[in-house]
């Protein structure tokens, strides 16, 4: 499943697996409307208790707010992989990270 937000800044892909987990992989860019949408498509697992991962080697940009999102999905319990170096120091370390 793709779904891309009307601005065309980032595409949220679901990756199928079997062993349960959400995977979403995350490209393009994170700031003002694309934080909505994916706040909306993690809101749909945790809120479910869904285990979730977010593939985040594909983003390009995070603003402030993206970033404040991202540590709240982390403190839920969603694992954050495949951050950049800059991404991973910004979100506060190797906390969260999966690879």
């Amino acid at each position: 499943m793709r779904v891309a937000p009307a601005s065309g800044m980032m595409r949220i892909t679901r990756v199928p697996g079997t062993d349960g987990v959400a995977r979403l992989s995350i490209e393009g860019r994170l700031a003002e409307a694309e934080v909505t949408e994916l706040a909306t498509s993690c809101e749909a697992y945790l809120a479910a208790r869904h285990p979730l991962l977010l593939d985040l080697s594909g983003v390009t940009f995070v603003d402030a707010q993206a970033l404040g999102l991202l540590h709240a999905v982390a403190q839920r319990g969603a694992v954050l992989t495949g951050c950049s170096p800059f991404l991973r120091e910004m979100l506060g370390g190797p906390q969260g990270e999966a690879e």
